[in-house]
């Protein structure tokens, strides 16, 4: 699911070269912007292991599961920025989740595989009919209720912070 906003990384890479305080409040408001949402995900995702296999306290177990987290990037996409016609869409705010266990369970039965090339004693379960619902269980299946607002939202800071920015820059140029 993404949500398209124009301009957004020229602005705040250059932002950042022009006024560094209005670069961590543009930030601090995309994080306060997206709360909901993150709120929203975090509240989806089961306290107790969805499968029994999960009840332990390894890497893939559930006493080790982690809420979503709001990462935000700057960077220059590394191909695809000067192809004529064509525009590169670049990723400025990610929620991501770092635990394995809560991806796992998310995705499982993405692939939809039914078969495996592998022989038997090699081929391991789908236990993804196992968990409710459709794959993206928990990461975006209450998000996409909040997804108009953040994108309405996201647009007029936006609007706003260039605003200020050109403002900034008819100062220093005068």
């Amino acid at each position: 699911m993404t949500i398209q906003v124009k301009g957004v990384a020229e602005t705040m890479r250059e932002l950042g070269k022009i006024n560094p305080s209005l670069k961590k409040e543009l930030n601090k408001d995309i994080r306060a912007i997206l709360k909901p949402m993150l709120n929203e995900i975090n509240q989806s995702i089961p306290t107790a292991p969805p499968l029994s296999g999960m009840a332990h306290d390894g890497r893939t177990g559930w006493v080790n599961r982690k809420n979503a987290q709001i990462k935000i990037d700057n960077r220059k996409p590394r191909r695809g920025l000067n192809s004529i016609g064509t525009t590169v869409p670049v990723n400025i705010v990610r929620i991501v989740t770092k635990g394995a266990p809560v991806a796992i369970a998310d995705m499982a039965g993405k692939a939809g595989g039914m078969t495996s090339r592998r022989e038997g004693k090699y081929q391991r379960p789908n236990f993804g009919r196992a968990l409710p619902g459709d794959p993206s269980r928990f990461m975006w299946k209450n998000a996409e209720k909040t997804i108009a607002s953040v994108e309405r939202e996201m647009n007029d800071t936006i609007k706003a912070v260039v605003f200020r920015a050109n403002q900034e820059l008819s100062k220093v140029r005068l």
